[in-house]
């Protein structure tokens, strides 16, 4: 049975990428919780990250996000309100975004700085992509959840017209308060205990007067929709 006497000819149109940062365990600086490398690609792809674009993270932990920001060709700013997290990205990203007499990295930039009060002129960079803390697993300076993340929101949308969220819950409301419009919304399931929510914001001033779109999911394959 089956169809062994038909054969199919084409053109590959478009292949994955699988040049990804190594797995969070196998990097100088590991701490539990980090994002897997496939899904960090994907947030900053959704942001914007591409050669000669700027993508910031102000929650960098161990970097990972705006780690493959960097991979693909963006130049990266990153942030931690930790010393310890911003020694930590700085340690990853000069494993695996040095330069090569080859393939020249893009600039890439690691501070301890505060999420709710960035060190950064208007409009400094195109994208912004964070992850947001989890609360009982990550450790909050001086601030409570919400004022963290609606300050953060609200610096990212001073900072740069689009950006990406990626938290434990849906944070809509706030991020709409803060001036932004809601491109995009869809749940990742990571495991039993954990779904992170993702929001795809746009500036509302960049916006055009558009209305919020309807919610997207992932696809069924478990990838995230490719936007624009």
């Amino acid at each position: 049975g089956g169809d062994a006497d038909l054969c199919a000819l084409g053109w590959v149109a478009a292949e994955a990428a699988r040049d990804f940062a190594p797995d969070p365990t196998d990097r100088p600086f590991f701490q539990p919780g980090s994002m897997a490398p496939v899904d960090a690609r994907a947030y900053a792809n959704l942001a914007g990250a591409a050669p000669g674009r700027t993508l910031l993270d102000p929650m960098c932990g161990t970097g990972g996000l705006p780690l493959e920001a960097g991979l693909v060709g963006a130049d990266a700013v990153a942030c931690d309100a930790q010393a310890k997290m911003a020694d930590g990205a700085r340690r990853n990203f000069r494993a695996y975004l040095a330069d090569d007499a080859d393939a020249p990295s893009p600039d890439w930039h690691v501070a301890r700085g505060d999420a709710t009060a960035l060190p950064l002129p208007d409009d400094a960079v195109d994208g912004v992509a964070f992850d947001a803390p989890y609360g009982r697993q990550s450790k909050i300076a001086r601030h409570e959840l919400a004022d963290l993340v609606a300050g953060a929101l609200a610096e990212a949308a001073r900072v740069a017209p689009r950006a990406v969220l990626i938290a434990d819950r849906d944070w809509r409301g706030p991020a709409r308060d803060a001036g932004w419009t809601v491109d995009a919304a869809f749940e990742r399931r990571v495991h039993r205990s954990l779904t992170r929510h993702v929001l795809v914001l746009r500036r509302e001033a960049d916006a055009g007067g558009e209305a919020d779109p309807a919610d997207i999911s992932p696809d069924a394959d478990g990838s995230l929709p490719d936007r624009e």
